[in-house]
């Protein structure tokens, strides 16, 4: 019996990520802006919008109709589908935030002023244990290494999580966020299973590529990237359950 293909959500602002992803054996549904809100890239971001608890359960932002439709129809009715206490009525930071929360084994981390209370209350009835930063955009700031360890630019985030998380910290910018290099590494990558972490870019020309090469190969995570094209926040991958 042929194995279920996996969908990949991403933003529909980037086809030709899209594409790869068809490559690497993925179905594809493209994230469209939220509230038509076209002047703001973060809104077609999928980091924004869905929020993967485990492979029984997911958050969804409420009255996001269209996109849960389809989130439903891919899925079917064997998973717990949550929903936002409140819906984003505003994409400026740190209004957009409510989703964007990074979980690695049992910690979440995330600002959770900001976190939607569903969320957080959710995570805490599921056993996880809550990591509170500065930095909003938590999940985007965060590339997860497996079950235990993270990459990141963000100071607050590598302090918070020192003596809980093995974190490597590396330096800031290289990395494209539609036309400028205000991205994030947690945006730009996913992992693609448990022992691959994949890279929306070339992660190789980052100056930091030795020691996040060295830091995955630590723990037996293999890397992979899309060659021949900057290394670029889409606003994350989320495969679906």
């Amino acid at each position: 019996m042929t194995e279920k293909r996996k969908t990949a959500v991403i933003s529909e602002l980037f086809p030709n990520f899209a594409e790869e992803l068809e490559k690497m054996g993925f179905d594809i549904l493209k994230v469209q802006s939220y509230k038509n809100n076209i002047l703001n890239a973060e809104s077609f971001h999928a980091d924004m919008q869905i929020f993967v608890i485990s492979d029984k359960t997911i958050v969804l932002l409420k009255n996001n109709i269209n996109f849960n439709n389809s989130i439903k129809k891919i899925i079917g009715n064997k998973i717990n589908y949550i929903y936002t206490k409140d819906e984003i009525t505003d994409f400026r930071y740190p209004f957009c935030v409510k989703l964007n929360i990074a979980l690695v084994g049992k910690y979440a981390i995330g600002n959770f002023k900001y976190a939607d209370t569903v969320v957080t209350e959710t995570l805490l009835n599921y056993g996880f244990n809550l990591i509170n930063v500065k930095q909003g955009y938590a999940k985007c700031s965060s590339a997860i290494v497996g079950d235990n360890a993270i990459i990141t630019s963000d100071l607050s985030i590598a302090k918070a999580v020192s003596g809980k998380l093995d974190c490597l910290k590396i330096s800031e910018g290289q990395i494209k966020l539609c036309d400028k290099y205000g991205g994030f590494i947690g945006g730009s990558s996913f992992m693609l299973n448990e022992n691959t972490l994949a890279f929306m870019g070339d992660i190789t020309a980052h100056t930091d590529y030795e020691n996040i090469k060295s830091f995955c190969k630590n723990h037996n995570i293999e890397i992979i990237y899309i060659k021949n094209t900057p290394l670029t926040d889409v606003g994350g991958v989320i495969l679906l359950p």
